[in-house]
């Protein structure tokens, strides 16, 4: 597959069919997410790779989490403006592909506890790094990081969805991947794509290049 190809294709995968990927996959895929583009080549990811019942635990924990109202470790960033516009225009294609009505309460919230658990994928990656370094000077590399392993998978035929909701709830992650001095950064859900899954069809939309672009420089 071609980079450019694999960098207009790439979506977020929300269903999966119930089929493994195998680990040698996976190494292949996170060998070149860690070529990513790291400053001063500090490298800050690590990577748990989590599958079987490991995974359906932790995702069920995390669904228990929710269901029971608890505070949540890592919450949702806050926007406004033309950025809460972008968000609510994703979640009204999404709901709309679903067939989820706005006054349907109980399928909203059904779907809010699928993102909880990896969205029934067969594999999920955690992106951590050591909780002495600073979040912020580390997180533009995580995300590199991130995108990498995204363009890496169509590769192997396989989909992602890189996901907050993965480290939002972090009891169950604790308690099995018995990870101290770490912190969460992101979730990657990762496997098959289930073609029969309406929410597969959706692509987010971008802004006009135009509109958030500026040259200096070049003739007119």
């Amino acid at each position: 597959m071609e980079i450019k190809q694999a960098i207009l294709e790439r979506k977020s995968v929300r269903g999966y069919l119930d089929k493994p990927v195998p680990k040698e996959i996976i190494e292949d895929i996170l060998k070149q997410g860690q070529r990513a583009v790291s400053a001063n080549n500090t490298q800050p990811w690590e990577f748990a790779v989590i599958t079987g019942d490991i995974l359906k635990k932790v995702g069920e924990e995390n669904v228990a989490a929710f269901v029971a109202g608890e505070e949540e470790d890592y919450g949702d960033a806050t926007f406004e403006g033309v950025y809460r516009q972008r968000l609510v225009g994703v979640a009204k294609q999404l709901f709309a592909a679903m067939d989820i009505a706005r006054e349907d309460k109980e399928k909203r919230f059904w779907w809010m506890q699928r993102g909880f658990k990896f969205f029934d994928a067969p594999c999920a990656v955690i992106m951590y790094m050591d909780e002495k370094l600073d979040e912020a000077a580390c997180r533009f590399d995580m995300g590199c990081a991130a995108q990498n392993i995204c363009l890496a998978a169509m590769e192997h035929g396989l989909g992602t969805c890189v996901e907050n909701q993965a480290i939002m709830y972090q009891k169950a992650l604790k308690k099995y991947l018995g990870l101290e001095g770490k912190r969460f950064v992101v979730g990657i859900a990762i496997g098959y794509e289930d073609p029969e899954f309406a929410a597969n069809e959706v692509r987010s939309e971008r802004e006009e290049l135009e509109n958030i672009t500026k040259w200096y420089g070049f003739e007119d």
